[in-house]
């Protein structure tokens, strides 16, 4: 009796050190994970050899096909998202609306000059995209302190739980790239946490957006296309390879896209018509088409980018609110 509890007692500490050490291995590996996530830190002076690693890893594909798919999805449970989504150019002034409330506040002229500090917006558009974040009931319009001063505009709880689902979607593809961004995934539900990630990624996003060049192909036709952003991660997400982007995408139902997205078979018609004109793609059969290699490359760039960008985002927010670790 005495040597079965001496068993018993001895199966039991040894079940705990097991889990002791499973707990050990968990933490350190999450402490390897951090580190990791932590190079993408612009202060951390490593963020040149965080993206050359991320060009080479074998999961740039995957994540970056998860990036366009969780779009399309999130647009898809939102209305008014997909409204935003439509195009570059509403994409980036939703995004800096967020920007300018957080930091001194939301006002036509302080819009005007991020449109035009962008290269992607004129300043009239400015104030076309504030009529539809109005419209969209997105935000309000704060009583006028009186004076001269501009009208200032404060972000709705729709607009914040929008940009909250779509910055979810976003995160996570990166995930798959950095499991460490979990730990703001999980957290983003905290407004604090999800207002400071806005912010640092609507930062990154002004910053490298005067490095794009606008005159692009890619960029004029599908990005500043209405309905162009929706149709190039369609494309994107229906090849059959596993190559990001695909070879070969389609199926392609014109029709479908135009109802999908609402715009006209024209419209479509058109955009893929420039497409293949400048060299993007040609048509291969009756419902697919090839993308050409250099504008594969092009678009591997381009998301390679988006996501080296949402992972520094990730890495700053941690590094100002380090409690989160």
């Amino acid at each position: 009796m005495q040597m079965g509890w001496q068993l018993n007692n001895f199966d039991h500490i040894t079940s705990i050190r097991r889990r002791a050490r499973i707990l050990t291995l968990s933490n350190s590996s999450r402490q390897q994970d951090v580190a990791q996530l932590m190079r993408w830190d612009a202060g951390s002076g490593s963020t040149d050899d965080a993206y050359a690693a991320l060009m080479a890893d074998p999961r740039l594909a995957p994540a970056a096909r998860a990036l366009a798919r969780n779009m399309l999805a999130a647009a898809s449970m939102n209305d008014a998202l997909d409204g935003i989504f439509k195009d570059a150019g509403r994409y980036l002034a939703a995004m800096w609306a967020i920007h300018l409330h957080l930091t001194g506040g939301l006002t036509l002229p302080r819009l005007k000059q991020l449109c035009v500090a962008s290269g992607f917006l004129s300043p009239g558009r400015a104030r076309d995209i504030l009529r539809l974040l109005l419209h969209l009931a997105f935000v309000e319009r704060q009583s006028s302190a009186g004076g001269r001063s501009p009208a200032r505009y404060i972000p709705t709880v729709a607009f914040m739980d929008a940009w909250r689902s779509h910055l979810q979607a976003a995160l996570g593809a990166a995930r798959i790239l950095e499991p460490a961004v979990d730990l703001i995934l999980d957290r983003l539900e905290a407004p604090e946490v999800l207002e400071t990630l806005a912010r640092i990624h609507s930062q990154g996003l002004l910053a490298a957006a005067g490095g794009v060049d606008q005159g692009a192909a890619y960029i004029r036709i599908f990005l500043h296309r209405h309905g162009g952003n929706q149709i190039a991660w369609t494309l994107l997400t229906s090849g059959e390879d596993e190559a990001f982007p695909p070879e070969v995408a389609g199926p392609i139902n014109i029709s479908e896209l135009a109802r999908r997205f609402g715009v006209s078979r024209i419209h479509i018609k058109r955009l893929f018509d420039d497409a293949e004109r400048e060299g993007l793609l040609r048509w291969q059969g009756k419902n697919q088409v090839a993308l050409e290699p250099d504008a594969r490359t092009y678009v591997q760039f381009i998301y390679a980018g988006q996501l080296a960008l949402l992972l520094a985002a990730v890495a700053a927010t941690i590094r100002e609110r380090p409690e989160l670790v």
